[in-house]
Order: C-alpha cells, then sequence, then structure tokens
C-alpha cells in the first residue's frame, strides 16, 4: 500500500465513551501517528432515536481529555465546524452529498432494488422458515423468489433499498490481526442499505453500514481498525466496497475487553466510561498506557516487554513500538489494579507542570490564584498519592483551617507537655526547610522529645487530623501568619 496511512475511530453518540471504545481510538492514533498518517474523528449518528449533540460533546471531550488529537473531524463543540477536506464529518450532515447519491448509483447500475416488502410481510415469512427449523433469508433458503430483487420496482411507492449480494463463493476477510476469515456467500442476505422513505421517489436514511464504507473511501482510509463486534458487518462492507468498484483497505478487528471475571465489560465491574475514570482522578497518560498494553504486547528488539520500568512507557515509545502483529486475538481482562499502580508511577515520575493541569480539575478556585513555586511545592509533596483526587485530598488543609478534630488524635497528641513546645514552633520566622529542621532540632533536644511527637500535634492543630504532607512542606505551604493563627488556638 503506498498511500499514507489514514485511520478513524467512528463512535455512535448514543451513550458515554466507554473504555473499549476508547482502547480502538487509541489503536487508530498509535498506528497513524507511528506511520506519520492522518487520524480522523467521525461521528456516526445515523440512530436517530439515540443520538444526542450532548453525546457527541462528551465524545469530543473525552477524546480531548484522553490526549488522542484528531487531524480531521469536528471542532470540538460546534456541530457546524470542522477541519479537514473531507467532511462534514457527522452522518447525519452527509445525507444528501454524499449517501444518497451513491445509493442512486448502485440502482442506476442495477447493484441495488427497491424492496416494497412490508414488515409485516417479512415477520410472517420469517416465522414460517423458523418454524421449519432453518434460518430466515430475505430471499435465500426457503424464502428463495418471495423477495423483490428481480421485480424492477421504481420509486412511485416508498421502498427500502437493498444490495444485490453474491450468491455463491466465499466472502473473505484478510484480517490484520484474526488472520483469514470466509464467510459463505450463500449465508448472507440482501441487506437493506437505505431505509424506506416518507414519501415516493425518495431514497430513505441509509444504514450504517452503507454510510461507514461511503465514508472510508471518501476520507482515504487506508486501515479500518475496530472492535470484534464489528467482524459480522464486514463481509456485507467487503460486497459493497466491490460494487461500488473501490479496493478494500486493510481490516484489523481488535479483541474486546473483559472484566476480572472474564465476562463482558459492564457496570457490574465499574466504571466503563473514559469520563468516570477522569473524575477518579487517573492521569489522561495512566490511562494511555493501561489500554494500550490490553492485547497489545509491545516488543523491544523483538523480545517482549518483561520489567516493571519497561511496561512505563511513554507516548513516544509506544507510538515507536506499536505493531498491530503484536495485538493478540484473544480478549483482555481489564485490571483495574494495575492502572492504579500504572497511575501512581506516572504521578511520581511526572513533572509539577505535567501534572497542573490535570489536578486543577480538583481544586477550589483559589488554586488558580497560587504563585507557580507554591503550586510546584504542593504538587511535589502530594505526588506519593495515588490519584489525583488523593493530592487533591491531601491539600485541603490549605484552603481553610480545620473545625472538626479528630478526638483520639488530640487526645494521644495534644499533650500538656507538648504545648509549651507549640509556642516555640509558633515564634519560629523562618519558613525555609533547612531553617525548619535546624530549629526543631533545637527545640526537639531542649524538651527531650521525637520529630514524630511534635510533628503529630502540628498536623492535627493545622490540618485536624495526624496525616499531612510532610510537615515542613505543611508549614511552608501555610506560611507563618496562618501556621500562628492555627497553632496559636491550641496554646
Amino acid at each position: 500500500m503506498n498511500r499514507p496511512i489514514v485511520t478513524r475511530f467512528a463512535p455512535s453518540p448514543t451513550g458515554m465513551l466507554h473504555i473499549g471504545g476508547v482502547r480502538t481510538a487509541l489503536f487508530c492514533w498509535l498506528f497513524a501517528r507511528k506511520h506519520g498518517g492522518r487520524f480522523i474523528l467521525r461521528v456516526e449518528d445515523t440512530d436517530l432515536t439515540r443520538s444526542t449533540d450532548d453525546n457527541i460533546r462528551i465524545i469530543e471531550a473525552g477524546m480531548a481529555w484522553c490526549g488522542l488529537d484528531w487531524d480531521e473531524g469536528p471542532v470540538a463543540g460546534e456541530p457546524s465546524r470542522w477541519v479537514g477536506p473531507h467532511g462534514p464529518y457527522r452522518q447525519m450532515m452527509r445525507m444528501d452529498s454524499h449517501y444518497k447519491p451513491a445509493v442512486q448509483k448502485l440502482l442506476d447500475e442495477g447493484k441495488a432494488y427497491r424492496c416494497r416488502c412490508t414488515r409485516e410481510d417479512i415477520e410472517a415469512r420469517r416465522a414460517a422458515v423458523e418454524a421449519a427449523g432453518k434460518v430466515f433469508q430475505y430471499n435465500r433458503g426457503l424464502d428463495a423468489g418471495k423477495g423483490c430483487r428481480d421485480k424492477g420496482f421504481n420509486g412511485s411507492i416508498p421502498a427500502a433499498v437493498r444490495l444485490k449480494m453474491p450468491e455463491s463463493g466465499d466472502i473473505v476477510l484478510h484480517d490484520l490481526i484474526k488472520g483469514d476469515i470466509a464467510f459463505p456467500a450463500d449465508s448472507l442476505d440482501d441487506w437493506i442499505i437505505a431505509r424506506t422513505p416518507d414519501g415516493a421517489d425518495g431514497i430513505g436514511v441509509p444504514t450504517y453500514n452503507f454510510c461507514v464504507v461511503v465514508d472510508d473511501v471518501d476520507m482515504e482510509v487506508t486501515h479500518v481498525i475496530r472492535g470484534d463486534d464489528h467482524v459480522n458487518n464486514t463481509p456485507k462492507q467487503i460486497a459493497l466496497y466491490a460494487a461500488f468498484g473501490h479496493d478494500l483497505p486493510a481490516f484489523a478487528h481488535v479483541p474486546m475487553i473483559l472484566g476480572a471475571d472474564g465476562a463482558k465489560l459492564s457496570k457490574r465491574h465499574g466504571a466503563t466510561s473514559i469520563t468516570e475514570y477522569q473524575a477518579m482522578g487517573f492521569l489522561p497518560s495512566a490511562i494511555r498506557l493501561a489500554l494500550a498494553r490490553l492485547s497489545w504486547t509491545p516488543k523491544i528488539d523483538g523480545r517482549a516487554v518483561e520489567t516493571a520500568e519497561e511496561e512505563l512507557l511513554t507516548d513516544a515509545e509506544m507510538i515507536q513500538l506499536f505493531d498491530l502483529a503484536d495485538v493478540q486475538k484473544s480478549a483482555a481482562r481489564f485490571d483495574m489494579a494495575k492502572l492504579e499502580w500504572m497511575n501512581q508511577k506516572l504521578i511520581q515520575r511526572a513533572t509539577w507542570q505535567e501534572i497542573e493541569p490535570h489536578l486543577a480539575a480538583f481544586m477550589p478556585d483559589a488554586w488558580k490564584t497560587k504563585p507557580d513555586d507554591w503550586k510546584a511545592k504542593a504538587i511535589q509533596c502530594t505526588q506519593k498519592g495515588k490519584n489525583l483526587k488523593e493530592m487533591a485530598g491531601f491539600l485541603e488543609f490549605c484552603w481553610a483551617a480545620p473545625t472538626e478534630f479528630d478526638e483520639k488524635a488530640v487526645e494521644k497528641f495534644m499533650t500538656d507537655a507538648i504545648k509549651p513546645v507549640l509556642r516555640e514552633v509558633v515564634a519560629l520566622e523562618d519558613y525555609a526547610h533547612d531553617a525548619l529542621e535546624a530549629a526543631f532540632n533545637r527545640i526537639l533536644e531542649a524538651h527531650g522529645l521525637k520529630l514524630k511527637d511534635l510533628a503529630q500535634a502540628l498536623r492535627v492543630a493545622l490540618c485536624g487530623k495526624p496525616v499531612s504532607p510532610p510537615i515542613f512542606d505543611t508549614m511552608a505551604l501555610l506560611g507563618r501568619e496562618e501556621v500562628a493563627a492555627r497553632v496559636g488556638k491550641w496554646v
């Protein structure tokens, strides 16, 4: 294939952006980036009863948060605008310009036909076939000769349009992941490419499988990378490519994602939409890495990655190593513990500048007013947190003095012996780390105390509980005046 590589992610806006969809989008993105190609976001909204503008915005926002930037597609939040030469990138906006002319072309060439069969008629024939213990196929098998294929109906009566499918031989899918899959042509009936219109002399709304092929051809897609729930759609689409006289793209069907129990991933396994993982405080980089590793085993110099250090790939490393040949055929099990481990490791490795834009979403408005050196210290002293939400929780003490206190901690740490020591802490003026450490050493030695005794008492006074970032950092983040005000209430 000498053409530039083009991949696409084409979600249906009928609900939330599922992590399975994000994994598919990620594979498309990695493949396009590796080969210097184009990655397209296309919205397949022909399901008129379930597709909504709100769901489109959720998809766009989820993709943007994940860092899966698209080269062509809609402008986020602006339905009537797009970027790229093949727009619009919403299927319902392409009906009159792309799909209906393509349906008419097949009708004119005798490769498709109008079907006047009513739903009631088809259901009655289906019931008769199934009663005979056979599988119903429109105009095939026991239903042969009862369809509209050879009747030459015109458009004077509203009718659906069906594609004339091959009647013999095999339709073969050459899949880059699953290998060759053969579908006997006589097992596939003539399928509807356009629904029955409201009035005569018209073409109704084209169906999903039809629009997909028209779009992929128009947008010059070279590699169709999608979930393996689409495998059974592929023979229909292959026949449609042939009817149009177009070359096939390469197909790669990625396996589904299962829960830890081996069942199809669903709500009962926990979060399934990407927005839920965002709300739980995961870094986008952790989501990308964890999803990439589902069914993909990267190889370094021909050897599968093995060590924990090798597993923590950067985006650049994933792009360099990604190969569809290394994607497994079998389904992958989603491991929440592994995601949490990756997230914590990536938080620890990141710079404060990399973390700040994502942490800011969990912070109050006061965070925005803090200077960069303060934000840097706040992030650096909480990077042992498992996620951004936990890191934000460590910093709650920064925004307001505590009004409730851990009673057991008060009883344990706020002793009569510690209160004179707290007065000396209140008197300290230099809050540089080294200065605080030296002052604490002098105070502790003079009173015969250990650092943990003083630090825990200070935490209770400053935070209401014996948990906080390192005590010198906690004091520095609050500043001398605030420390004096909070500790002063206890002495």
